[in-house]
């Protein structure tokens, strides 16, 4: 009789042992799942420029030892353009608990900046974040966003453009209506235009079918055509440099992948070191830092970059001093 209350005892340990155990997995199970942080990146679409953010972005977190499937799990989620899709990214990163919130370009930040007032968000590859209502002070952002900026220098842009284009006195700038960002931009260029002698003709567009009748209709007035930060503008490129070409304008633009994608010249941002410096600052609020004593900040070096291909259909001339300062882009890159 002892012999079995001894056993049916034994069986009732053993029993309460395995149920330990397994609550004791459960619970590391539980611990792993918390430790791997999770991302929402939110792009409003894919272009060369955005892309490149996007890749310096994750490449910044890899070299700091956050690796996408490792530690971390990125959510990249693009919305094609629709504005209304941004918000519904957006807020489904916020239901799905993300640690971080990445936003491509104004309108993705716009988005996420109104289906969260907690979760930290980042910006890139966005021209003025005071504007577009994201900020109020750039050295200090109050709230849970900050990021990098795209603001390109545009006097350098307009100076180029009067270098490779001596006898220049009207400047053509052809841009997305609905863009904050490019508003900025166009205020920006007739303000430092004044000095320069040069007058700016606005081509205002509001979608892609509006472009070649706009800009033919401005484009035997311009000696140049100025290209600003605009995501209409740099998915249209095709287009524009069509025309241009045709028409013998030249067109300076922001960055290498216009330069790439059909404009002559820019003196521009390089978008993956842009990319690059938010994901250290991703780094940063991972481990520990407010994000509301992070500034907003951008690149300060420019590079030179020249499509070689469209000098030569332009048949321009370009001196060697030019020359010396650019990166070429040859045909067929």
């Amino acid at each position: 009789m002892v012999g079995k209350k001894c056993a049916s005892l034994s069986k009732c340990l053993g029993f309460i042992l395995l149920f330990t155990v397994i609550l004791s997995l459960s619970g590391c199970s539980s611990t792993q799942s918390k430790e791997m942080i999770s991302i929402g990146i939110s792009q409003i679409v894919e272009h060369p420029a955005l892309d490149s953010a996007r890749d310096g972005f994750v490449d910044a977190l890899k070299e700091k030892g956050y690796e996408d499937g490792k530690n971390i799990d990125i959510d990249i989620q693009l919305a094609q353009g629709d504005m209304a899709l941004t918000k519904t990214i957006s807020d489904n990163f916020v239901s799905q608990n993300k640690d971080l919130i990445l936003a491509i370009s104004t309108q993705s930040a716009q988005s996420a900046l109104q289906s969260t007032n907690e979760t930290p968000i980042l910006f890139t590859a966005i021209t003025d974040p005071i504007s577009a209502g994201l900020v109020k002070d750039m050295d200090n952002p109050d709230g849970n966003i900050t990021g990098t900026t795209d603001m390109a220098p545009i006097d350098k842009q307009l100076e180029l453009g009067k270098k490779l284009f001596p006898n220049t006195k009207k400047v053509g700038i052809i841009y997305n209506t609905s863009e904050v960002n490019s508003h900025v931009q166009v205020d920006k260029a007739k303000e430092i235009s004044k000095s320069m002698g040069i007058d700016i003709v606005e081509i205002p567009v509001t979608n892609s079918s509006e472009i070649d009748p706009a800009l033919n209709s401005k484009i035997k007035e311009i000696d140049f055509l100025f290209l600003p930060s605009d995501n209409l503008i740099a998915s249209s490129m095709p287009i524009i440099s069509k025309i241009a070409v045709e028409n013998k304008v030249g067109t300076i633009g922001v960055d290498e992948p216009m330069v790439k994608n059909g404009a002559l010249a820019c003196e521009g941002v390089d978008y993956y070191k842009l990319g690059y410096e938010t994901g250290l600052m991703a780094v940063n609020i991972l481990e520990g830092k407010d994000i509301k004593d992070i500034p907003v900040s951008t690149l300060k070096e420019t590079q030179l970059t020249i499509n070689e291909k469209i000098a030569k259909e332009l048949e321009l001339d370009i001196s060697e001093d030019i020359l010396r300062q650019g990166n070429i882009i040859k045909e067929g890159e």
